[in-house]
């Protein structure tokens, strides 16, 4: 009986999600947070509602798909850097927790009886160090929400999702809200080393939890 109480409601929900996003869609929001002339006017005229309204957008963008690029470039010309680097972490990891928790309540069960064996020893590898995992995906794919989506079917706990994705959000939130354009500029101008760069600060990660482990067992 509560299996099929959770499977109505998980249909439900899930339902409830994509008239949701459907809504956003057709509603123009997702034209409008492309227009990053507008985003900026709209932003400035905003006032004290400025910073909650900026959040809420980071929510509405999250099921969009929107690169969190969009919102923080436009936003640098309206808050300082510092005040661009708080609202889009809390507005980012708001959605990517929401995007997380959606995930792993709508699909994660039906998902996962269909995944072949190869990818659920690679989500148990996952699992095993969820923390760094995390942050070094995090690193390398930033505000995605597939990410997200794909963590929630994982086995990943909840901490270390939050945690993690807190950590390895910061970095590249730092480089939008502080460069603004002169950072996606220099992405597009230098992706390999964009992403040697990301290769490298997850090696680091990866050895450091490496020489913690050796030290435990010491």
């Amino acid at each position: 009986m509560e299996k099929t109480n959770k499977k109505t409601l998980q249909k439900a929900f899930f339902l409830f999600v994509l008239v949701a996003v459907l809504a956003l869609f057709f509603s123009g929001v997702f034209d409008f947070l492309h227009d990053r002339g507008k985003v900026e006017d709209f932003f400035q005229d905003s006032g004290a509602l400025g910073p909650i309204i900026y959040i809420l957008a980071f929510i509405a963008a999250q099921p969009l798909s929107l690169p969190g690029a969009a919102l923080i470039i436009p936003a640098t010309f309206v808050w300082s850097w510092w005040e661009v680097l708080i609202y889009s972490m809390i507005g980012g990891i708001v959605a990517s927790t929401i995007g997380f928790a959606v995930s792993r309540w709508i699909a994660q069960d039906w998902v996962r009886k269909r995944l072949p064996k190869k990818l659920l020893k690679w989500d148990q590898r996952l699992s095993e160090r969820a923390f760094l995992s995390v942050v070094v995906l995090r690193l390398v794919t930033g505000y995605a929400p597939a990410a997200d989506w794909a963590l929630g079917i994982s086995k990943v706990q909840w901490r270390d999702f939050f945690l993690g994705t807190a950590i390895g959000l910061v970095p590249i939130t730092a480089l939008l809200a502080i460069f603004g354009d002169d950072t996606v500029k220099w992405v597009q101008t230098a992706p390999l080393v964009v992403l040697g760069i990301a290769a490298a600060l997850g090696c680091v990660f990866f050895l450091l939890k490496k020489i913690r482990t050796n030290d435990a067992k010491d």
